[in-house]
C-alpha cells in the first residue's frame, strides 16, 4: 500500500449512492416492500432500509434519544413482524412513516442516506495516512499559541492526529504548567502510577528506560496496561541539540501492512496470537496483560498497536508455536527499526510532539548524558477523549466529517 494512501475499508457500492458530501437530499419516490422500505433519492439510486431496523431508529419524544442516552425504546419492543401501515414523503427532505401499532415516526432524508444498505458511507472508513520515514514533508505543525486560543486550529491539530497520527506544537513555553495547560486542550490528563506528569530526566538509578541514556528501539508506551495510554505529549525542556538523543518515529499501521503484503503468515500470528507484556517495580505495581500485537476490526482492517521490547514476558505456544510467535515478533522488531520506516527529529527545547500511543511507536538514539542535559515532560489522553474532541469540533468546523470512523486503537 503506497505511502500516502489512506487506509480504509467500504462497504457494498451497488447502489451507487453517495453520501460522502454534506448535501441536502431529497426523497423523489418511496414504496413500501413487506420488510424493507425503499426509497429513491436524487440520485435515483434504490436505496433499502429494514423495517425492523427503521422502527428501532425513531427518535421521538416517546422512544428517546440516542444521542443524550435518553432511550426508551429498545430492540425487544420492536418485533421482526414490524410493517409500516403509511409511508409519506410530502414534507420536502423527510419520511413519516405510520406503523402497523399506529406509532408515528419521522426521518431526516440525509440520516436515511447515510445508513440505508448498500450505500458507499461516508464513514465506513478508517482514516490513516500511512507514512515510512519520508514524513517530515507533511507532518502537521501548529503554534502553541493558536491551539491553546483558536478552537479550529485545535481542530487542525486533532485533524493532523487522525491523518497521521503524531504532529508537533511549536512556541511551548518551558515552564512545567505548560505541560498540562496545553495537553488539557485536547481532554482530561489520565493519571497513572507514574503520576499526572512524568519527567523524563537521565539519572544513575533509572527507575524505567526513559530515565537513561541508552538508545531506545521504537516502541508503544505501557502495553502491559489493559488499556494502554491514547495520546502521548512529550514536551521538551531541554534537549542538548546536536548531542544525541534523536527521537525516532514508526507508523506501526504502516509496518502491518508491510507484513500484511510481505510475510502474511507473520501478520496473521501477530493478529490471533496472545503475547504478553509486564512491567513490576517491586512493593508497588505488577502490571500483566496478553494482547495482540496489531488489532483488527471485524472487517480486518489494522485498528491499533501495541509493541515494546523492553516489556516482553517469557511467550506461552502451544507445542511447536513458540519459534514461529517468536519469529513473528523478530520481523515486526526487524521492520520497526530499519531506518526508511522511521521519521526521525532532533526535537528542540519549546516543541511538543503529541501523538497517538496505539499507533506510534516511537524511541530514541542514544546521547552522553555527561555532555548532553536532556528534559522532557510526558502526560496522556485516552484515546476516546480526544476523538471526542475531533467529532465535538467537526461539528462546528467540517460537519461531513463529525461521524467518521475512527480506528479505536489497541483492542484485546
Amino acid at each position: 500500500m503506497p505511502d500516502d494512501q489512506i487506509s480504509s475499508v467500504s462497504s457494498d457500492q451497488s447502489s451507487g449512492l453517495s453520501v460522502g458530501d454534506p448535501v441536502s437530499y431529497k426523497i423523489q419516490a418511496a414504496r413500501n416492500e413487506g420488510d424493507r422500505i425503499i426509497l429513491d433519492f436524487d440520485s435515483k439510486a434504490d436505496a433499502r432500509l429494514s423495517t425492523r431496523w427503521l422502527r428501532l431508529a425513531c427518535n421521538c419524544e416517546v422512544c428517546g434519544d440516542t444521542q443524550s442516552g435518553k432511550r426508551w425504546l429498545t430492540p425487544a419492543d420492536v418485533p421482526a413482524s414490524v410493517r409500516a401501515e403509511n409511508i409519506d414523503i410530502s414534507t420536502p427532505g423527510e419520511l413519516t412513516v405510520v406503523w402497523d401499532d399506529g406509532h408515528i415516526s419521522r426521518y431526516d432524508a440525509g440520516f436515511l442516506a447515510r445508513h440505508c444498505e448498500g450505500a458507499t458511507r461516508f464513514q465506513a472508513k478508517l482514516w490513516a495516512k500511512l507514512w515510512g520515514g519520508d514524513l517530515n514533508s507533511s507532518i502537521g505543525k501548529f503554534s502553541y499559541e493558536t491551539v491553546v486560543n483558536d478552537d479550529e486550529a485545535l481542530f487542525g491539530s486533532l485533524r493532523a492526529l487522525r491523518d497521521h497520527g503524531v504532529m508537533m506544537l511549536t512556541g511551548v513555553p518551558t515552564q512545567a504548567e505548560d505541560t498540562m495547560r496545553i495537553a488539557e486542550r485536547f481532554g482530561p490528563i489520565r493519571e497513572t502510577s507514574y503520576g499526572k506528569v512524568f519527567d523524563l530526566i537521565s539519572k544513575p538509578e533509572a527507575r524505567v528506560a526513559g530515565e537513561t541514556a541508552r538508545a531506545q528501539i521504537p516502541h508503544t508506551d505501557e502495553p502491559f496496561r489493559y488499556s494502554p495510554p491514547g495520546f502521548i505529549f512529550f514536551h521538551a525542556i531541554k534537549t542538548g541539540a546536536h548531542m544525541g538523543g534523536t527521537s525516532l518515529m514508526v507508523d506501526g499501521f504502516h509496518i502491518a501492512e508491510l507484513m500484511r503484503t510481505q510475510t502474511p503468515e507473520l501478520f496473521e500470528i501477530l493478529t490471533r496470537h496472545g503475547v504478553t507484556f509486564h512491567r513490576e517495580h517491586a512493593d508497588e505495581v505488577f502490571f500483566s496483560t496478553e494482547a495482540h500485537v496489531i488489532s483488527l476490526d471485524s472487517k480486518g482492517q489494522v485498528t491499533g498497536i501495541r509493541f515494546n521490547d523492553r516489556c516482553l514476558a517469557p511467550q506461552e505456544a502451544r507445542d511447536g508455536q513458540i519459534d514461529d510467535l517468536i519469529d513473528a515478533l523478530a520481523e515486526y522488531t526487524r521492520l520497526v527499526c530499519l531506518p526508511e520506516n522511521q521519521f526521525q527529529h532532533q526535537v528542540q527545547p519549546g516543541e511538543m510532539l503529541v501523538f497517538d500511543n496505539q499507533r506510534i511507536l516511537h524511541g530514541r538514539s542514544s546521547f552522553d548524558p555527561t555532555v548532553a542535559e536532556r528534559h522532557l515532560r510526558s502526560c496522556n489522553i485516552d484515546r476516546d477523549a480526544v476523538h471526542s474532541a475531533f467529532r465535538t469540533l467537526a461539528r462546528r468546523f467540517a460537519p461531513q466529517e463529525a461521524e467518521q470512523v475512527l480506528y479505536q486503537g489497541a483492542i484485546l
